[in-house]
């Protein structure tokens, strides 16, 4: 090899380090910092958080860029179960009376990935600990792990941050004891002398005082993914079927042309794929499409499951409309056309045809008077 020819290896060598690196540079780097700072904070701010935040540390600038750059493809992912995700977890957040935005915690916790488990035997969307899960009311064993349940996980989650909360009366407290145990806070705050937030971050542990700053970034991240390039992913759309009885997952799956693998990976909360006798039920998610066939596989068992009606749901709608009864807006505390989720994957249908007829039928008896 002849001297000049070194030296252009050298060269190309040199450009295949340094281009990646200043394409890199983006809106988290000291190109852009006074800028940069300006813009993430005014950011945050329009996000609403329920706590007061400083966006402007290293490491939230290097969690947000963690998922809106190195981590891309998999925030793309994140997203895509977002959007089927998110409407369950508002749907209790209202029902608690809960800050909307603390859905987000989630997606610091497990990236939405429902089977996620941790090296320390939490699990679910929410990270549930096995005994804490047991105290809200799940049931955690080798038949069936709620932790890993959407509905029953979610639900037990919000009521668990809303009892921090009332605890400690302190966002930032609260988040601190969903990370580490409302124990640990407690002694954190004895060793600070005060319950104020900065006084007892120093005593908690470093990942609990880096926790806040999780959680900003992944808000971030949901609300600003587009500003990056990123897309999210086509999510599957599933609704879920109440079943009492006991039943295999291969069993459904055989019966109703269904993969065992989706059923499955729908339902990981069922660790034997078997679903047991329960008098309250256990939900079964299934793809959207199937579930007519799902029900039909079992209402043509001896299941006490949902029973078809035939009930004329159009003039139940029509007079709502005309009394100006919005099941939406009971439910939701919004009007059906403000909805900002399009086409919710959550089964809202059933409930809010219940509402309709109920309201209908009371109508009916009214007017019969």
């Amino acid at each position: 090899m002849s001297k000049l020819q070194r030296v252009l290896c050298q060269v190309l060598l040199m450009l295949l380090v340094t281009v990646p690196t200043i394409a890199h540079a983006s809106l988290f780097t000291p190109l852009n910092n006074t800028r940069a700072r300006s813009q993430m904070v005014n950011r945050v701010q329009r996000l609403n958080l329920p706590l007061k935040v400083e966006a402007t540390d290293d490491f939230t600038k290097r969690k947000i860029a963690d998922y809106l750059e190195v981590g891309g493809p998999s925030t793309e992912k994140m997203l895509g179960r977002a959007n089927q995700y998110f409407p369950v977890f508002d749907y209790y957040l209202r029902k608690h009376d809960m800050p909307a935005t603390l859905k987000y915690l989630a997606v610091a916790e497990s990236m939405l990935v429902p089977g996620a488990v941790s090296s320390m035997s939490a699990a679910g969307l929410w990270q549930l600990m096995p005994s804490t899960a047991r105290e809200m009311g799940l049931r955690v064993d080798q038949v069936v792990d709620e932790r890993l349940d959407l509905y029953r996980s979610t639900e037990a989650a919000v009521v668990m941050l809303k009892n921090l909360h009332a605890e400690f009366n302190d966002w930032h407290l609260a988040l601190a004891a969903y990370n580490c145990g409302a124990g640990r806070v407690r002694q954190a705050i004895r060793a600070a002398g005060s319950p104020r937030y900065k006084k007892v971050e120093r005593h908690l542990p470093r990942e609990t005082q880096r926790y806040v700053a999780a959680y900003v970034a992944a808000a971030y991240a949901v609300n600003y993914y587009e500003e990056h390039g990123l897309v999210p992913h086509e999510h599957e759309v599933t609704d879920y079927v109440l079943v009492h009885r006991r039943m295999t997952l291969a069993k459904i799956a055989r019966e109703c042309d269904l993969r065992i693998s989706t059923l499955r990976r729908l339902n990981p909360n069922f660790v034997q794929a078997y679903i047991p006798a329960s008098v309250e039920g256990y939900r079964l998610r299934v793809p959207s499409h199937k579930k007519q066939a799902v029900q039909q596989f079992l209402w043509g068992r001896p299941n006490l499951v949902e029973l078809p009606v035939d009930e004329n749901l159009e003039v139940a709608d029509a007079t709502a409309a005309l009394m100006g009864y919005d099941p939406y807006r009971t439910l939701l505390g919004v009007r059906a056309e403000a909805l900002v989720y399009a086409n919710p994957d959550w089964n809202f249908v059933q409930l809010r045809e219940s509402m309709l007829m109920n309201f209908f039928n009371n109508y009916r008896a009214v007017a019969s008077l």
